[in-house]
């Protein structure tokens, strides 16, 4: 599968500064939800107290979300995110035990830096 040949690819395209460009192009097509789990996997991402192999899942994912070139076009209508968004699913499907109510609240902390702070997003991350 291309995803698991491409994992170390995916790891070295994740770039915080990248992925707040890409959320802020892509965030109203990807929608509210997809918005909260790519922020919570971003605060994840850097506690040390999450396992090394999930904290890699995740930077995987955000690579793949950023990259370009992936296995469906983000320019498709409709389709275009849906391999981007199962990645995304599955990597966050590794988080459930780690998303407490404080990393949710950094979580709405960083939207607010990313993007303007509506009131859907943030309904999102608490959900």
């Amino acid at each position: 599968m291309k995803l698991v040949k491409n994992f170390r690819q995916y790891i070295e395209y994740y770039d915080e500064l990248r992925l707040a460009d890409k959320i802020k192009a892509v965030g109203k097509t990807v929608g509210a939800k997809v918005i909260s789990y790519v922020l919570i996997m971003v605060i994840l991402i850097s506690d040390k107290n999450i396992p090394l192999k999930v904290r890699l899942v995740f930077m995987a994912a955000l690579g793949y979300l950023i990259l370009p070139t992936d296995l469906i076009a983000d320019l498709l209508p409709a389709i275009g995110f849906t391999d981007d968004i199962a990645f995304l699913s599955y990597a966050i499907s590794n988080a459930r035990e780690y998303i407490t109510p404080e990393v949710k609240g950094k979580a709405k902390e960083k939207l607010g830096q990313w993007i303007d702070n509506e009131a859907e997003n943030v309904d999102a991350i608490d959900g």
